[in-house]
C-alpha cells in the first residue's frame, strides 16, 4: 500500500505544481538532493513519528524513486488521456528527481550490502547477493539516462543517439521488478505473505503496463509477451513458496514469565524465526529473574533492529514476554520475544 499512497501523492505533486516545476526544475532538484542528505544524516531514532516513518520506509527504502520511475515508465501508454499528457510533460523532472532520491536508497544500504559484496561476500545470501548486482547494475543505466535527461544536455545531443540512449531505460524498469522481486523474496520464503503482497501491487502494475505496451507498439508485442510471461513466472515461483512456507510457519507460543515461575541461574541461547531468518538470542538469569538479553546472530536489517530491540528492556522489566511487538519492526520484535521464550524453555528449574 505504500507503493499506491506515492503514486497518488506524486501524481498529485506534479499536476498541482506542474507549472512551477517546469519554469524553476532546477530548484526541485536541490530541493530533492537537501532531502536526501537530510535523510541520510538524520538520527536512527527520536524524530517525530511520521518523519522516521517518512525517513525510513518511503525515502531510505526506495518506494518513493520507485513510484515515481513507474510514473515515468508507463507516460507513454497511459490509456486516459489528461494523465498521459501530465506524464509526458513532467517526465523528465519526474525521472531526474526520482535518480536523486534513489540516492539515498543506495546509500543507506549499499554501504553494508555494497562493501560485504566486495569484501565478505559469504556474510550474504543468494537473494541479496543478486540484489546488490542488480544494483550496481541499475545504477551505471541510471548514471547516463539522468544525465541526460536534463534539458541542456539534451538539446546538444543528436535526437537519434539520444533516442537510443534512452532504450536502455527498459533495461533499468525490468532490473528494478527483478530487484524489487530479490529483496521481498527474503521475507516471502520465510512466509510473510504480507510482503507477498506489495509483490502483487508491483506485478499487477508491471503486467498491466506491458499489456498496454504491446497493445500500441505491435512490432514490440513479442518482446512485451515474454516479459509478461518472465513477471507471471517470477512472481508465481515467489508466491508458490511463500504460501508454503506460511502453511509450514507455525507460530510458536511462548509462555510469559509467571511470578511463581523457576528459574536456574546462567545464560541461555533461544532461536526463533525473524523477519529475515533465524533470530539467536542470549540471556542471562539471576538469582531466578531475567538481567540481561542480547541478540546473539540474526538476519534481519540493521534498520528493523533498531526499533525491534525497543522490545528487551520491556522483556526486562516486566519479567514477562507478555510485550506488545514493535510497529514498523513486528516480525523482528516477535523473533526476539519467540527467541528469548525458547531460551528460558531451557532455563527452567525442575
Amino acid at each position: 500500500m505504500r507503493l499506491v499512497a506515492c503514486l497518488i501523492v506524486a501524481l498529485a505533486f506534479f499536476a498541482l505544481l506542474e507549472k512551477p516545476i517546469k519554469r524553476h526544475a532546477t530548484f526541485f532538484y536541490i530541493g530533492t538532493i537537501i532531502i536526501s542528505i537530510l535523510s541520510i544524516i538524520a538520527p536512527d531514532k527520536g524524530l517525530p513519528f511520521i518523519i522516521e516513518y517518512l525517513v525510513n520506509n518511503i525515502l531510505a527504502r526506495g518506494t518513493l524513486a520507485g513510484a515515481l520511475f513507474i510514473l515515468v515508465m508507463v507516460a507513454s501508454v497511459c490509456p486516459a488521456a489528461k494523465l498521459r499528457g501530465l506524464l509526458l510533460r513532467t517526465r523528465g523532472e519526474m525521472a531526474i528527481i526520482a535518480a536523486l532520491f534513489t540516492l539515498i536508497h543506495n546509500i543507506v544500504y549499499g554501504q553494508y550490502f555494497f562493501v560485504k559484496l566486495f569484501t565478505n561476500i559469504s556474510e550474504l545470501n543468494t537473494q541479496r547477493i543478486l540484489a546488490a548486482i542488480f544494483s550496481l547494475v541499475m545504477i551505471l543505466l541510471l548514471i547516463p539516462l539522468t544525465i541526460t535527461s536534463f534539458m541542456t544536455v539534451r538539446r546538444k545531443m543528436n535526437p537519434k543517439k539520444w533516442k537510443s540512449l534512452q532504450k536502455l531505460s527498459y533495461v533499468f524498469y525490468g532490473l528494478l521488478f527483478v530487484h524489487i522481486a530479490m529483496i521481498f523474496s527474503v521475507s516471502i520464503l520465510n512466509g510473510y505473505l504480507e510482503t507477498l503482497f506489495d509483490l502483487t501491487v508491483y506485478a499487477v502494475i508491471y503486467i498491466v503496463y506491458l499489456v498496454f505496451r504491446a497493445k500500441k507498439y505491435e512490432k514490440q508485442r513479442v518482446v512485451s509477451i515474454v516479459c509478461i510471461l518472465a513477471v507471471c513466472a517470477i512472481y508465481a515461483v515467489l508466491a508458490v513458496f511463500g504460501i508454503k512456507a506460511s502453511r509450514n510457519h507455525i507460530e510458536e507460543e511462548v509462555a510469559p514469565v509467571l511470578e511463581d515461575a523457576s528459574y536456574k541461574d546462567g545464560t541461555y541461547e533461544g532461536s526463533a524465526t525473524g523477519y529475515i531468518g533465524k533470530m539467536t538470542v542470549s540471556v542471562t538469569i539471576a538469582c531466578g529473574e531475567i538481567t540481561e538479553i542480547n541478540i546473539v546472530e540474526t538476519g534481519d536489517d540493521d534498520e528493523y533492529l533498531i526499533d525491534a530491540k525497543d522490545v528487551i528492556p520491556e522483556i526486562i522489566e516486566k519479567q514477562s514476554l507478555e510485550v506488545d511487538s514493535i510497529s514498523g519492526a513486528t516480525h523482528s520484535s516477535k523473533g526476539i520475544i519467540k527467541a528469548v521464550g525458547n531460551a528460558l524453555e531451557s532455563a527452567k528449574g525442575e
